[in-house]
Protein backbone atom coordinates (compact mmCIF):
# COMPACT_ATOMS: atom_id res chain seq x y z
CA UNK A 1 0.00 0.00 0.00
CA UNK A 2 1.01 3.52 -0.41
CA UNK A 3 2.02 5.29 2.36
CA UNK A 4 3.79 9.07 2.85
CA UNK A 5 6.38 7.97 5.23
CA UNK A 6 9.20 8.10 2.91
CA UNK A 7 12.63 6.58 3.74
CA UNK A 8 11.69 6.08 6.83
CA UNK A 9 9.43 2.71 5.79
CA UNK A 10 12.62 1.15 5.28
CA UNK A 11 13.69 1.26 9.24
CA UNK A 12 10.78 1.73 11.06
CA UNK A 13 8.85 -0.60 9.62
CA UNK A 14 11.12 -3.03 7.60
CA UNK A 15 14.83 -2.99 8.73
CA UNK A 16 14.06 -2.61 12.24
CA UNK A 17 11.67 -5.71 12.95
CA UNK A 18 13.63 -7.45 10.85
CA UNK A 19 17.19 -6.70 13.04
CA UNK A 20 15.16 -7.12 15.98
CA UNK A 21 13.84 -10.44 15.35
CA UNK A 22 16.81 -12.11 14.26
CA UNK A 23 19.03 -10.10 16.60
CA UNK A 24 16.63 -11.47 20.10
CA UNK A 25 16.53 -14.64 18.14
CA UNK A 26 20.52 -14.51 17.93
CA UNK A 27 20.51 -14.39 21.87
CA UNK A 28 17.89 -16.84 22.70
CA UNK A 29 14.53 -15.46 22.65
CA UNK A 30 11.39 -17.42 21.30
CA UNK A 31 10.16 -16.57 17.71
CA UNK A 32 6.73 -15.49 19.38
CA UNK A 33 8.80 -13.27 21.62
CA UNK A 34 10.85 -11.75 18.97
CA UNK A 35 8.00 -11.67 16.71
CA UNK A 36 6.26 -9.40 19.18
CA UNK A 37 8.93 -6.92 20.00
CA UNK A 38 9.53 -6.34 15.83
CA UNK A 39 5.79 -5.41 16.23
CA UNK A 40 6.59 -2.34 18.76
CA UNK A 41 8.29 -0.04 15.93
CA UNK A 42 5.43 -0.31 13.80
CA UNK A 43 3.08 1.03 16.68
CA UNK A 44 5.25 3.57 17.38
CA UNK A 45 5.82 4.81 14.24
CA UNK A 46 1.84 4.95 13.24
CA UNK A 47 1.95 6.51 16.80
CA UNK A 48 4.21 9.38 16.31
CA UNK A 49 2.31 9.81 12.85
CA UNK A 50 -0.75 10.15 14.20
CA UNK A 51 0.48 12.81 16.48
CA UNK A 52 2.30 14.75 14.13
CA UNK A 53 -0.46 14.74 11.68
CA UNK A 54 -3.55 14.60 13.97
CA UNK A 55 -5.49 13.13 11.74
CA UNK A 56 -6.31 9.40 11.16
CA UNK A 57 -5.28 7.96 8.39
CA UNK A 58 -7.58 4.65 7.94
CA UNK A 59 -5.12 2.74 6.13
CA UNK A 60 -2.58 3.42 8.62
CA UNK A 61 -5.24 2.56 11.37
CA UNK A 62 -6.33 -1.09 9.79
CA UNK A 63 -2.08 -1.49 9.72
CA UNK A 64 -2.39 -0.76 13.69
CA UNK A 65 -5.27 -2.69 14.60
CA UNK A 66 -4.28 -5.66 12.80
CA UNK A 67 -0.73 -5.75 14.50
CA UNK A 68 -2.34 -5.53 17.96
CA UNK A 69 -5.46 -8.12 16.94
CA UNK A 70 -2.49 -10.17 15.57
CA UNK A 71 -0.37 -9.80 18.72
CA UNK A 72 -3.48 -10.89 21.25
CA UNK A 73 -4.28 -13.96 19.12
CA UNK A 74 -0.53 -14.91 18.72
CA UNK A 75 -0.19 -14.00 22.59
CA UNK A 76 -3.25 -15.71 24.11
CA UNK A 77 -2.79 -19.03 21.78
CA UNK A 78 1.30 -19.17 21.52
CA UNK A 79 1.26 -19.51 18.20
CA UNK A 80 4.07 -17.54 16.34
CA UNK A 81 2.75 -18.46 12.75
CA UNK A 82 -0.78 -16.30 14.17
CA UNK A 83 1.41 -13.34 13.96
CA UNK A 84 3.23 -14.27 11.11
CA UNK A 85 0.23 -13.60 8.95
CA UNK A 86 -0.78 -10.23 10.14
CA UNK A 87 -0.44 -8.93 7.19
CA UNK A 88 -2.68 -11.01 5.34
CA UNK A 89 -5.57 -9.80 7.48
CA UNK A 90 -5.43 -6.35 6.08
CA UNK A 91 -4.68 -7.75 2.80
CA UNK A 92 -8.17 -9.78 2.33
CA UNK A 93 -10.60 -7.27 4.31
CA UNK A 94 -8.81 -4.46 1.74
CA UNK A 95 -9.68 -6.90 -1.18
CA UNK A 96 -13.28 -7.69 -0.30
CA UNK A 97 -13.24 -3.98 0.39
CA UNK A 98 -11.90 -3.22 -2.66
CA UNK A 99 -14.45 -5.17 -4.71
CA UNK A 100 -17.40 -4.48 -2.83
CA UNK A 101 -16.68 -0.31 -3.85
CA UNK A 102 -17.44 -1.48 -7.43
CA UNK A 103 -21.29 -0.82 -6.38
CA UNK A 104 -20.58 2.55 -5.37
CA UNK A 105 -20.25 5.69 -8.02
CA UNK A 106 -16.63 6.14 -6.77
CA UNK A 107 -14.32 3.11 -6.79
CA UNK A 108 -11.69 2.76 -3.68
CA UNK A 109 -8.66 2.81 -5.70
CA UNK A 110 -9.43 6.16 -7.81
CA UNK A 111 -11.12 7.83 -3.93
CA UNK A 112 -7.59 6.77 -2.17
CA UNK A 113 -5.56 7.91 -4.99
CA UNK A 114 -7.77 11.31 -5.02
CA UNK A 115 -6.84 11.36 -1.65
CA UNK A 116 -3.36 11.05 -1.91
CA UNK A 117 -2.63 13.31 -4.86
CA UNK A 118 -4.47 16.32 -3.79
CA UNK A 119 -2.41 18.44 -6.16
CA UNK A 120 -3.88 16.39 -8.80
CA UNK A 121 -7.24 16.28 -7.17
CA UNK A 122 -8.50 18.78 -9.75
CA UNK A 123 -8.13 17.47 -12.84
CA UNK A 124 -9.17 14.15 -11.44
CA UNK A 125 -12.05 15.49 -10.78
CA UNK A 126 -12.81 17.21 -14.08
CA UNK A 127 -11.64 14.16 -15.92
CA UNK A 128 -14.25 11.96 -13.76
CA UNK A 129 -17.34 14.16 -14.46
CA UNK A 130 -16.13 14.59 -18.02
CA UNK A 131 -14.81 11.40 -19.46
CA UNK A 132 -15.83 8.02 -19.49
CA UNK A 133 -13.15 6.40 -20.53
CA UNK A 134 -11.24 7.67 -17.23
CA UNK A 135 -14.17 6.72 -15.60
CA UNK A 136 -14.23 2.85 -16.90
CA UNK A 137 -10.38 2.99 -16.29
CA UNK A 138 -10.57 3.02 -12.56
CA UNK A 139 -13.31 0.40 -12.44
CA UNK A 140 -11.05 -2.10 -14.20
CA UNK A 141 -8.13 -0.60 -11.90
CA UNK A 142 -10.66 -1.94 -8.94
CA UNK A 143 -11.03 -4.97 -9.92
CA UNK A 144 -7.32 -6.09 -10.53
CA UNK A 145 -6.81 -4.32 -7.47
CA UNK A 146 -8.73 -6.70 -5.80
CA UNK A 147 -7.41 -9.61 -7.46
CA UNK A 148 -3.93 -8.80 -6.87
CA UNK A 149 -4.79 -8.42 -2.90
CA UNK A 150 -6.34 -11.63 -2.70
CA UNK A 151 -3.67 -13.10 -3.89
CA UNK A 152 -0.95 -11.61 -1.85
CA UNK A 153 -3.07 -12.45 1.44
CA UNK A 154 -3.42 -15.89 0.33
CA UNK A 155 0.49 -16.35 -0.58
CA UNK A 156 1.20 -14.50 2.89
CA UNK A 157 -0.83 -17.74 4.42
CA UNK A 158 0.42 -19.98 2.62
CA UNK A 159 4.30 -18.53 3.26
CA UNK A 160 3.61 -18.35 7.03
CA UNK A 161 2.18 -22.11 7.33
CA UNK A 162 4.51 -23.85 4.82
CA UNK A 163 8.21 -22.19 5.15
CA UNK A 164 10.44 -21.90 8.71
CA UNK A 165 9.33 -19.30 11.00
CA UNK A 166 12.76 -18.00 10.63
CA UNK A 167 12.63 -17.26 7.32
CA UNK A 168 8.85 -15.72 7.17
CA UNK A 169 9.56 -12.59 8.04
CA UNK A 170 12.52 -11.98 5.81
CA UNK A 171 9.92 -13.06 3.16
CA UNK A 172 7.67 -10.35 4.09
CA UNK A 173 8.64 -6.94 2.61
CA UNK A 174 9.70 -9.00 -0.58
CA UNK A 175 6.11 -9.89 -0.85
CA UNK A 176 4.67 -6.60 -0.01
CA UNK A 177 7.60 -4.82 -2.92
CA UNK A 178 5.96 -7.48 -5.36
CA UNK A 179 2.68 -6.98 -4.85
CA UNK A 180 3.07 -2.72 -5.28
CA UNK A 181 5.15 -3.24 -8.74
CA UNK A 182 2.55 -5.68 -9.57
CA UNK A 183 -0.51 -3.57 -8.95
CA UNK A 184 1.30 -0.51 -11.04
CA UNK A 185 0.71 -2.30 -14.26
CA UNK A 186 -2.80 -2.56 -14.69
CA UNK A 187 -3.22 0.80 -13.52
CA UNK A 188 -0.59 2.28 -15.81
CA UNK A 189 -1.60 0.03 -18.93
CA UNK A 190 -5.51 0.94 -18.15
CA UNK A 191 -4.98 4.95 -18.06
CA UNK A 192 -2.88 5.07 -20.89
CA UNK A 193 -5.55 3.26 -22.93
CA UNK A 194 -7.93 5.76 -21.80
CA UNK A 195 -6.08 8.73 -22.72
CA UNK A 196 -5.49 10.28 -19.30
CA UNK A 197 -2.16 8.65 -18.17
CA UNK A 198 -0.07 12.28 -18.69
CA UNK A 199 -3.02 14.43 -17.55
CA UNK A 200 -3.28 12.46 -14.16
CA UNK A 201 0.52 11.53 -13.39
CA UNK A 202 2.96 13.08 -15.81
CA UNK A 203 5.30 16.04 -14.49
CA UNK A 204 3.15 19.38 -14.73
CA UNK A 205 5.39 21.84 -16.80
CA UNK A 206 4.53 25.32 -16.48
CA UNK A 207 4.65 27.40 -19.27
CA UNK A 208 3.75 31.28 -19.68
CA UNK A 209 1.53 33.22 -17.57
CA UNK A 210 -1.34 31.20 -16.23
CA UNK A 211 -0.88 28.36 -18.20
CA UNK A 212 0.55 24.81 -17.51
CA UNK A 213 -0.01 21.66 -19.59
CA UNK A 214 -3.21 20.66 -18.09
CA UNK A 215 -5.36 24.08 -17.29
CA UNK A 216 -5.25 27.72 -19.29
CA UNK A 217 -6.95 30.56 -17.55
CA UNK A 218 -9.94 32.23 -18.77
CA UNK A 219 -8.10 35.91 -18.76
CA UNK A 220 -4.99 34.13 -20.17
CA UNK A 221 -7.09 32.25 -23.37
CA UNK A 222 -8.27 35.70 -23.85
CA UNK A 223 -4.95 37.50 -24.10
CA UNK A 224 -3.84 34.36 -26.13
CA UNK A 225 -7.14 34.95 -28.83
CA UNK A 226 -6.23 38.75 -28.63
CA UNK A 227 -3.15 38.26 -29.46
CA UNK A 228 -4.16 35.54 -32.24
CA UNK A 229 -2.07 32.60 -30.79
CA UNK A 230 -5.18 30.62 -30.21
CA UNK A 231 -8.41 30.68 -32.36
CA UNK A 232 -11.60 30.22 -30.96
CA UNK A 233 -13.98 27.97 -33.07
CA UNK A 234 -17.12 30.47 -33.31
CA UNK A 235 -15.90 33.75 -33.06
CA UNK A 236 -17.41 36.07 -30.62
CA UNK A 237 -18.30 33.45 -28.37
CA UNK A 238 -17.40 34.48 -24.71
CA UNK A 239 -16.47 30.81 -23.48
CA UNK A 240 -16.06 28.25 -26.00
CA UNK A 241 -13.84 25.31 -28.11
CA UNK A 242 -10.78 27.16 -28.63
CA UNK A 243 -7.48 25.71 -31.04
CA UNK A 244 -4.23 26.77 -29.01
CA UNK A 245 -0.61 24.96 -29.08
CA UNK A 246 -2.06 22.65 -31.63
CA UNK A 247 -4.31 21.27 -28.94
CA UNK A 248 -8.35 21.86 -28.49
CA UNK A 249 -9.17 23.32 -25.14
CA UNK A 250 -12.39 23.88 -23.37
CA UNK A 251 -14.60 24.57 -20.62
CA UNK A 252 -17.00 21.75 -19.13
CA UNK A 253 -20.37 22.99 -19.72
CA UNK A 254 -21.08 21.96 -15.77
CA UNK A 255 -18.01 23.68 -14.63
CA UNK A 256 -17.99 26.81 -12.46
CA UNK A 257 -18.27 30.15 -14.86
CA UNK A 258 -14.90 31.41 -13.87
CA UNK A 259 -13.01 27.84 -14.41
CA UNK A 260 -10.15 27.21 -16.30
CA UNK A 261 -10.27 25.94 -20.02
CA UNK A 262 -8.71 21.90 -19.95
CA UNK A 263 -7.68 20.25 -22.95
CA UNK A 264 -9.83 18.33 -24.88
CA UNK A 265 -9.60 14.30 -25.08
CA UNK A 266 -9.06 12.05 -27.97
CA UNK A 267 -12.88 11.83 -28.89
CA UNK A 268 -13.53 15.62 -28.16
CA UNK A 269 -11.12 16.10 -30.43
CA UNK A 270 -12.18 14.84 -32.94
CA UNK A 271 -15.24 15.92 -32.58
CA UNK A 272 -14.21 19.74 -32.30
CA UNK A 273 -12.50 19.35 -35.61
CA UNK A 274 -15.73 18.40 -36.94
CA UNK A 275 -17.55 21.34 -35.74
CA UNK A 276 -14.95 23.16 -36.73
CA UNK A 277 -14.88 22.11 -41.08
CA UNK A 278 -18.71 22.78 -40.61
CA UNK A 279 -18.45 26.10 -39.41
CA UNK A 280 -15.82 26.46 -42.38
CA UNK A 281 -17.79 25.17 -44.65
CA UNK A 282 -20.90 27.19 -43.28
CA UNK A 283 -18.85 30.61 -43.53
CA UNK A 284 -17.99 29.79 -47.16
CA UNK A 285 -21.45 29.84 -48.35
CA UNK A 286 -22.35 32.24 -46.13
CA UNK A 287 -19.88 34.48 -47.86
CA UNK A 288 -20.98 33.28 -51.69
CA UNK A 289 -24.57 34.25 -50.88
CA UNK A 290 -23.45 37.50 -49.74
CA UNK A 291 -21.40 38.51 -52.85
CA UNK A 292 -23.87 37.40 -54.73
CA UNK A 293 -26.09 40.00 -53.15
Amino acid sequence: MPTHKGPWLLVVDIALPLGLFYGLRALGASDLTALLVGVVPGLISSAVSLARTRRTDLVGMAVVLSMVASSVVALVGGDARLLLVRNAWISLPFAGITLWSLRHPQPLTYVVTLAMMPRRARVMEQLWETNARFRDAWKWITVWWGIATIIDGVVRVVVAYRLPISVVPATDPIITILTIVVLQVPTIVLLRRSGTWHRVFAPRRPTVGWVTDDYVSQQRMRELIDGGAATPMLAGMEVGPTFYDERWWYVPAEAAEDADYQQADEAKAARFDSLRRRSEAADRVQAELDGRR
